[in-house]
């Protein structure tokens, strides 16, 4: 299985998705035999975690702006990271994969599982730059 790292600048968070990708190479680079990435190795200043009972775990976190949050889905369920207001996108979670946002300006950003809304589901939180 090959992984592949696939980097996109949108709004002002650069978003870069990180993990196993099924076989597939992202036209954006990475790929061939690189091991799978981790938040570990993200150099991201918060984790977190969605779960396979649909909730972010924290659902919140604080960072210095220019740090990077490291979301991964340890869940059966493929999920997303998606801004509430359209600044950021780190698009599909599939199982096992990373998502690193680097969040360069200070603010609020609310943020969402796409497929996983409310009042059904618990998927949501705030990152909050200082």
């Amino acid at each position: 299985m090959r992984s592949s790292l696939m980097s996109l600048v949108l709004g002002t968070a650069g978003v870069v998705l990180l993990g196993s990708c099924g076989g597939s190479t992202s036209p954006y680079g990475g790929g061939g035999g690189n091991p799978p990435a981790s938040c570990a190795s993200s150099g991201a200043s918060a984790t977190i975690t969605a779960t396979g009972s649909f909730t972010f775990s924290p659902s919140t976190a604080t960072i210095t702006a220019g740090q990077k949050v490291c979301w991964v889905n340890n869940s059966g369920t493929a999920h997303t990271v998606t801004s509430d207001d359209a600044r950021f996108t780190g698009g599909s979670l599939p199982t096992g994969s990373t998502v690193v946002v680097t969040f360069p300006a200070a603010g609020s950003y609310a943020y969402h599982c796409s497929i996983h809304l409310p009042p059904t589901y618990n998927m949501t939180g705030t990152i909050t730059v200082n």
